[in-house]
Order: structure tokens, then sequence, then C-alpha cells
């Protein structure tokens, strides 16, 4: 009886990716970007909630599989329609990743946060509004792409983000290879243990 019972209670429960706890499947969200049904990397719907309010003006997060944006409509995760059409600030033909600003990723992440960065030329440093930090190799390398200086150079240069504002870089939006993924999910773990423990004292 009692394996029938945990065999009953494993059908009715998965583990979530983010918060590694055992969640009834009622609050199971598949994801519309990369998730299946079938998929063994499963989200509860208030990792995903969380995610969210943490994220761009507390209403846009990031899968925390693929990364792609979305938003939280009714309870259940959104993402973007894949046709591409023109940002509102650069002016290109993208996927709009700020619905309500008409906004691409990037130029969502510009908007968003403005950082100091240092020149490879002349080693001034400069605000850019725009996410420079998206095109470093490492958190400490020189940008591939380049950016007007207009400390010294007066040319197009590389640049990377200065030691104190590289602080202030939202784990969820730095780029993939500088292996930022899992201290960002970590966090939101830790977030929801927080919670947790709140309402019990409750």
């Amino acid at each position: 009886p009692q394996i029938i019972m945990a065999d009953a209670a494993e059908a009715s429960s998965f583990v979530c990716s983010v918060c590694l706890q055992n969640v009834p499947l009622v609050d199971k969200v598949i994801m519309p970007c990369c998730g299946k049904d079938s998929s063994t990397v499963q989200h509860c719907r208030r990792c995903l909630e969380t995610i969210v309010q943490n994220g761009i003006q507390s209403s846009i997060g990031r899968c925390p599989a693929c990364r792609a944006y979305f938003v939280m409509q009714g309870g259940l995760p959104v993402t973007q329609a894949s046709v591409p059409r023109q940002c509102m600030m650069c002016c290109q033909i993208k996927e709009i990743a700020d619905p309500n600003r008409e906004l691409c990723s990037t130029c969502m992440l510009g908007a968003e946060f403005s950082f100091r960065y240092e020149c490879d030329r002349c080693h001034r440093v400069q605000n850019i509004p725009h996410p420079m930090w998206l095109y470093q190799p490492t958190p400490s390398t020189f940008t591939g792409a380049s950016w007007a200086c207009h400390r010294g150079c007066d040319d197009y240069t590389k640049w990377r983000i200065v030691q104190e504002d590289l602080e202030r870089v939202p784990l969820e939006h730095a780029p993939e290879a500088w292996g930022m993924r899992e201290k960002w999910l970590a966090a939101i773990r830790e977030q929801r243990e927080r919670e947790a423990t709140e309402g019990q004292k409750e």
C-alpha cells in the first residue's frame, strides 16, 4: 500500500527545474517557446511569476531553459509572435521583446541598463546607452562589436564594461558564455525558499 501511495503522489506532482520542489501537477506550466508536455525540464507557475516580477519593468521575464522573453497573462506565459516588425527605437525590423514599448530585445536592454565602458584604444570611460556587454566573450575582454568613442579617439572602437558596472548586469541578461545561468536560477530558488519560510511563519 505504501508503494502504491508513493506512485500516486508521484503521478500527481512533478519536480520544478527552478525551485527543485515537488509541485502539484495543477501548477505545472508548459513554456510556449520550448516546452513540451513530455519534457523532462518543467516549471511551476510561481517560479515563472517570480522570474517575471524580477524582470524588465517587473513584467518581462526570460525562459529558464531557452532564455526567450515572455510575459504572464492570465497566469500563463506568453511569448511574442515570431513575425518581425519595426522596433520603435532602432527602427529595424526585428522580433519585439517589449510589446508595451514596441522594442526589440537589444533596445529594451539599452533603455533599461545604461552602463559605463572602457575604450580599448584610449582607455577612457564612456557611458553607452546600448547593451555592449552582450558582445563581450568574457566579462574582462573587449567587445567584438564597435561603438563610437567620443572621449578621444573620434572613431569606432571596442569596449568592455567597467568593473563597478559589471556587478549591475542582471544575471539573466549576461551572455550565455559567461556561465551565469545557474547563478541566476539559484537566486530565484533562494527567493522562493524565503517566500515559503515567511509563509510558514504567518
